[in-house]
């Protein structure tokens, strides 16, 4: 994960569980199909993450709206451009394959920095 991912999940509005979940699902990420999460049952998801089912229910909701996921079928996919496990050809094709539509986690939410004059102006 680059400064950028570290930075867009550092600056998203998320609860405590919602970053546990997200972890959780980037371990628990098919290492074939990249980036697919499987969900058999939402109830079987939350007893396999050690939560319960309405804080992955929250907490799913959670990191879609923020876009680090986006379902696939039942299943989830995290999105390949912020954590990825496999080559860049794999992540280029996959990154081509985000909805049309998935919000994006890089759109920065709040104040950007403002460069103020009166710096350093050599007098040292």
């Amino acid at each position: 994960m680059g400064y950028d991912a570290h930075d867009a999940l550092a600056e998203a509005d998320l609860s405590g569980a919602s970053y546990r979940l997200f972890h959780k699902m980037c371990a628990l990420q098919n290492r074939k199909d990249h980036g697919l999460v499987r969900v058999e049952t939402q109830a079987k998801f939350a007893e396999q993450v050690g939560m319960s089912q309405s804080s992955v229910s929250r907490s799913l909701r959670q990191l879609a709206e923020a876009g680090f996921i986006y379902p696939d079928g039942r299943d989830w996919r995290i999105r390949p451009d912020f954590a990825f496990n496999g080559n860049g050809a794999a992540q280029g094709r996959a990154v081509q394959n985000i909805p049309e539509g998935a919000p994006d986690p890089y759109a920065r939410k709040g104040a950007e920095l403002t460069v103020i004059d009166g710096g350093n102006d050599g007098d040292a």
